[in-house]
């Protein structure tokens, strides 16, 4: 890889020149960050065994799931203050507590209540995840590399979402959902340990009063262009919240007639086509200099790609793989939204400014998934079996996804109203 100093890859040469304890900060965080995809996914695996083992009903573990959502989205703009007063360090290694014990309570459920609870605190865990990797990026590298970290840090968590489908699923066989789960907790102790030892002690930037955080804090709620990339940045999320960590793998099952192990093929595709255009997005971004014509295109091929996935009879299982694909590759250009967020705020405000956009963006999965759950409980009709459980056909589904498809294209028309912000890294 290096010859005489120099790096064959210039991306590898920005992060090999920086200091050891910047890249070792960088890659706990990206550990961490993987490891909250994969215990936020895992749920989407177990959907047919947890309505079995607890006789509860789509929308009931609709709800369970998104629970998560609450404490993460209440805390993005607190995660975003305290990131940008003590840094990282911190913040993770408390997350990484909060994640072990939430991951353990769920696995050891014994009813929907501690099932609500566990996914409780893998929630407040989860919150400071994707905010600390935004605030390393900010913290370490130069302002036209931080699209790059950023897309790095989102394929990292797309690579975790593929692990916690087919390989969870394969496991949950292998030993059981409990013991796949409390493995998972294991993982985050070990990721805790090395916070400790390994990641730099560099607190925030800033060092502002809070006085200054909050006066700052103010001027980001009232900024039109925050609120107008939240929202546009939610939609642009939903292939992953709604689809990926949740609902695609029981509708392809129940769409082709395949097992679980097989239908989870379509949640891990939605998450390599949204782990690969994390990264190629900023690229394109900085080739055709725009950040928002950028967002415009990739949301209008992903809610052509998705609509003729969930919806047309001559698509078969590889075709609807195939496009599945294409169209997370393009809705990955959500990623965008991060630096033009920052690019709107003193860069002391970083970790504020995600903050902000991130707490907006992550109400897709709050919404949508218990939102879902219960329109096919709608659409359904109260049809069941003779033991009383529901059944859901494809009709049924469909019928669900048409409000995944629509809120889709609402995003793509608010984005058009983004006042973009050129800055220096663009040509």
């Amino acid at each position: 890889m290096m010859h005489n100093g120099r790096c064959v890859i210039p991306f590898c040469n920005s992060i090999m020149s920086t200091r050891n304890s910047a890249v070792m900060t960088a890659m706990t965080c990206w550990l961490f960050y993987l490891l909250v995809y994969i215990v936020r996914v895992e749920p989407s695996v177990l959907s047919n065994c947890f309505m079995d083992e607890f006789k509860i009903t789509s929308s009931v573990y609709g709800f369970i799931v998104s629970i998560a959502y609450i404490p993460y989205i209440i805390m993005q703009i607190p995660c975003g203050i305290i990131a940008d007063k003590l840094g990282t360090k911190s913040v993770l290694i408390s997350s990484c507590i909060f994640l072990t014990m939430g991951t353990f309570i769920f696995g050891a459920a014994g009813g929907v209540l501690q099932l609500e609870i566990g996914r409780f605190f893998i929630g407040l865990a989860s919150s400071a995840a994707f905010l600390c990797c935004i605030k390393m990026a900010t913290d370490c590298f130069e302002p036209k590399k931080q699209g790059m970290m950023m897309g790095i840090t989102m394929s990292m968590g797309c690579l975790g979402g593929i692990t916690g489908t087919a390989p969870v699923a394969y496991l949950v066989n292998l030993v059981g959902w409990r013991i796949a789960t409390y493995s998972m907790a294991c993982f985050g102790v070990l990721i805790g340990i090395l916070a400790v030892v390994c990641m730099s002690n560099k607190s925030g930037k800033s060092g502002s009063s809070n006085t200054e955080i909050f006066k700052a804090l103010k001027l980001l709620v009232s900024n039109r262009n925050i609120w107008v990339l939240g929202f546009s940045g939610a939609m642009a999320y939903l292939p992953l919240s709604a689809l990926a960590e949740l609902w695609i793998v029981p509708f392809i099952e129940k769409r082709f007639s395949i097992s679980t192990e097989i239908a989870a093929a379509a949640s891990i595709t939605i998450f390599i086509g949204y782990g690969i255009g994390s990264v190629f997005s900023p690229w394109v971004a900085q080739k055709i200099a725009s950040n928002k014509n950028t967002l415009i295109i990739g949301l209008s091929v992903a809610v052509c790609a998705f609509w003729t996935a969930l919806f047309s009879d001559a698509v078969d299982f590889y075709a609807c793989l195939g496009l599945l694909f294409v169209g997370s590759l393009c809705a990955a250009s959500s990623m965008l939204c991060f630096p033009m967020a920052c690019s709107n705020v003193d860069a002391k405000y970083g970790g504020t400014a995600s903050g902000v956009v991130n707490m907006l963006i992550m109400c897709s999965g709050l919404i949508f998934q218990p939102a879902l759950g219960k329109l096919l409980d709608f659409f359904r009709g109260g049809l069941t079996t003779a033991e009383g459980l529901p059944i859901y056909t494809i009709e049924t589904y469909r019928g669900a996804m048409r409000a995944f498809v629509i809120a889709m294209i609402f995003g793509l028309i608010i984005t058009f109203f983004v006042s973009e912000k050129k800055t220096h890294t663009e040509k």
